[in-house]
């Protein structure tokens, strides 16, 4: 459907230069609809403002055309600034969302001792976002191909919202597992969703580069928020709520720029609603990879949820600060691993990020029997500088092997697994800990991951020796 666009030309002031620009639309089978001039302290050169209405292949014929005369001196599409807006607008929108996602983090203490929360039941409302977040992918990715990324980002930065409103004035039990709710819907609904979207708003329509940052973002808020929310926490009034509501400050403008959207992708047919599936060729290497991504999360959820809310009685150090710098540390650190090791070939890859991960369970077992910050510290960097080449590459390699035609379906499948990882192993933690007392279920814990992450790294080690190159390398998910 044709759409006004204005452009800017600026050519040289010489006879016949606005008969050959309109030459230039009448060739492309476009009617100019108005030409207005603008002032120019030079006189030797013209500026003219060019509206009309237009398809997008048909004003790439007609930017070309224009670039071709040799009076032109440059030609500057309207839409460029609105595109520009929209690509930022839906990058800040996924990153305020995912700063959401961990602000809690720091004041699960707060809400344990307040309403007399067990262990479970911490561990439940951690999770509760990710129950949620896996159907929540599968179905708004579907359907935002139906009724285009604008309106189900719209609906994700509200839940958002409410999320934290739910979250400011919780008054129970209830009030939090809604607002982890709700925060899952919205994560459901930004992700993958944004990704799409910042691609197409994209100035080159670099999955690349729009992918690169989107995970940039994702890292970022997700390692931003528990500090955030520690610092004000420790340092404001209110600390369960001031932190929200700083957080609803920071979403007001996501939800002016999203309304500032403009996509001009059309509805993407009418093929029904299914659930993602995995071609049958690489199933074996697939499961593999999403073995190691279920593992790794299952940790960093541990140190995210019950590790910040224990704090105080394992090491005997306590403050929200604190608590917020530990969670955000895992992830930071999985940044960290991301950059250093994950330029390494594939096996030594996932033989350091197993080694870290194993070492880094250990060290968290180490830190409960002997009470201790520092080995607590460590086992911190060390799950974190497994977490990152780990998750990075088992991501990288399931996009480099999915064919094509099923890439979507296969990725989805992959993050469906994380996010079971990221839910159910503390899940279950918090069960043992009612049976077994929390500190022999985080040993109990440790072990069996630990069992889980060397049948991991053996699957590797059979993918490898199965004929794929060990150069294949993390830095691959961009290309």
């Amino acid at each position: 459907m044709p759409a006004k666009t204005v452009i800017w030309v600026i050519a040289s002031n010489r006879p016949g230069v606005l008969a050959r620009v309109s030459q230039s639309f009448a060739g492309c089978e476009t009617n100019i609809e108005r030409v207005s001039f603008g002032r120019s302290r030079d006189k030797t050169v013209a500026r003219m403002r060019i509206a009309f209405y237009v398809e997008d292949k048909t004003l790439e014929a007609i930017l070309h055309s224009l670039g071709q005369l040799k009076e032109v001196i440059q030609v500057r599409t309207g839409s460029n600034a609105m595109r520009a807006l929209s690509y930022w607008a839906v990058a800040y929108g996924l990153f305020v969302t995912i700063l959401g996602l961990n602000l809690a983090a720091p004041l699960y203490s707060v809400y344990r001792t307040q309403w007399d929360l067990s262990p479970a039941t911490v561990v439940l409302v951690f999770a509760a976002y990710a129950l949620v977040v896996i159907p929540s992918i599968v179905l708004f990715g579907q359907v935002s191909d139906r009724i285009g990324p604008v309106r189900i980002l719209l609906c994700g930065i509200a839940a958002t919202l409410s999320g934290s409103l739910c979250f400011m004035f919780a008054n129970g039990l209830s009030m939090l597992l809604l607002a982890r709710v709700l925060q899952g819907l919205a994560v459901g609904m930004f992700n993958g969703v944004a990704v799409s979207a910042m691609t197409e708003l994209h100035k080159a329509n670099s999955k690349r580069q729009a992918a690169y940052l989107a995970a940039l973002l994702v890292t970022a808020g997700n390692a931003l928020g528990p500090v955030l929310s520690g610092i004000l926490a420790e340092y404001t009034p209110w600390p369960t709520r001031m932190p929200f509501l700083v957080h609803l400050l920071l979403v007001v403008p996501a939800v002016i720029g999203l309304l500032l959207v403009r996509i001009r992708s059309e509805p993407a047919g009418t093929a029904s609603l299914h659930w993602p599936r995995v071609p049958a060729g690489i199933r074996g290497a697939f499961y593999t990879a999403s073995l190691t991504s279920f593992l790794v999360w299952g940790v960093v959820s541990l140190f995210m949820s019950v590790v910040p809310t224990y704090l105080g009685v394992w090491v005997e150090r306590t403050g929200f600060l604190l608590s917020g710098l530990l969670a955000a540390g895992v992830l930071g650190f999985s940044a960290l691993g991301q950059f250093t090791l994950g330029k390494l070939p594939l096996l030594r890859m996932m033989t350091a990020g197993y080694a870290c991960l194993l070492l880094g369970l250990a060290g968290l077992v180490l830190a409960l029997r002997f009470h201790s910050l520092i080995i607590l510290f460590a086992s911190i960097l060390l799950v974190g500088m497994g977490h990152g080449p780990l998750y990075a590459g088992s991501l990288a390699y399931v996009n480099a092997i999915a064919p094509s035609e099923a890439r979507g379906d296969t990725v989805s499948f992959f993050y469906t697994g994380t996010y079971i990882g990221v839910a159910v192993p503390v899940l279950g933690l918090g069960l043992l800990s009612g049976a077994f007392g929390l500190e022999r279920a985080i040993e109990g814990f440790a072990g069996w991951m630990g069992l889980c992450a060397c049948a991991g790294y053996l699957g590797w080690r059979r993918i490898i020796n199965g004929g794929i190159s060990n150069e294949f390398t993390g830095n691959d998910a961009a290309k």
